[in-house]
């Protein structure tokens, strides 16, 4: 499944105007920022994060971040989520797992996280080339473990 250009366009402008605005890349901060609430709790199998809209509030949401990973990788579960919040914010829930997700707004959370956090990006292939299940093997293949347990 590919995207149309414009909504591949939509995706890395709203990453770049991200960056722009925040003068970050870390999507933790930006939660800060916006008063996002977000915690590091133990989730069960392959579920890395997720984001759920709080009932009765239009725009506040609160995000999970699984705590099996380390700093970096919860920093990019966050821009996952983060890019859930920008993209898909009329969604009650959005989740982000290591499991093959062929939905498009996983597609669109895992190319916002890959295009925000542009030093993961994989070199000699365009993200647009990518399909659903390549994009979200290569986003997990940066996930790890922490050492902290």
């Amino acid at each position: 499944m590919k995207l149309t250009y414009e909504r591949y366009e939509e995706i890395a402008q709203c990453a770049e105007n991200c960056y722009k605005r925040f003068k970050t890349r870390n999507a933790l901060q930006i939660f800060n920022y916006l008063n996002i609430d977000y915690s590091f709790i133990n989730l069960k199998g392959k579920i890395g994060g997720f984001t759920h809209k709080e009932e009765n509030y239009k725009r506040k949401f609160c995000v999970y971040i699984n705590n099996k990973y380390d700093a970096y990788s919860r920093k990019i579960i966050a821009a996952h989520e983060l890019g859930h919040i920008l993209l898909h914010g009329n969604d009650d829930l959005n989740i982000f797992s290591e499991e093959i997700s062929t939905e498009i707004p996983e597609y669109e959370a895992n190319l916002f996280a890959l295009i925000f956090m542009s030093h993961i990006q994989p070199q000699n292939i365009s993200l647009r080339e990518l399909s659903i299940t390549e994009l979200q093997k290569y986003i997990c293949s940066k996930l790890y473990l922490s050492n902290e347990k």
